[in-house]
């Protein structure tokens, strides 16, 4: 190959390299600052809402009629398929009646079937909101869900 070919042979060839190692260089980069972001952004520390959590009790006593059992699968629905992210939100369904559970009808006022909200900072309960008229909608999922989540978004805020 004559010398004018070599050397622009060898131009294009570093030239290329030095794309491809920029190319490299740029995708690295990205990664990196992607990890950056995951491993210091936890969902806590994005809302702002370190050591809170949020619970949604069904509180039921052991003989259950079909509005009681519509308001348990109501509310487990709504809160598994709405409040997952970025706000989790736990649902928890409780027999009232169960000697450790007894605590919480003091706790939450609580005279029978009920829905509670409740907003806890580091474990201990900071506020609680008791969701009354759960039994008007407990036959329609629609107005169900609508009243209910009125009554959540009212309540995070």
């Amino acid at each position: 190959m004559p010398i004018e070919k070599r050397e622009v042979h060898h131009k294009g060839h570093r030239v290329h390299r030095a794309l491809s190692d920029t190319k490299d260089f740029i995708i690295i980069l990205f990664v990196i600052i992607i990890s950056l972001l995951f491993s210091s952004c936890s969902k806590e520390k994005i809302l702002g809402t370190n050591d809170i959590t949020y619970t949604v009790y069904y509180f039921h006593p052991t003989a259950r009629c079909e509005s009681c059992i519509n308001i348990e699968n109501f509310t487990k629905e709504l809160i598994t398929t709405k409040y997952t992210t970025p706000l989790a939100m736990k649902y928890v369904a409780l027999n009232i009646e169960d000697k450790e559970n007894e605590h919480f009808r003091k706790d939450f006022n609580l005279k029978f079937s009920s829905v509670v909200i409740v907003k806890s900072k580091k474990g201990e309960t900071e506020k609680y909101k008791n969701l009354d008229s759960i039994w008007t909608y407990s036959e329609n999922k629609f107005n169900f869900f609508n009243y209910t989540d009125r009554e959540i978004q009212s309540f995070l805020k």
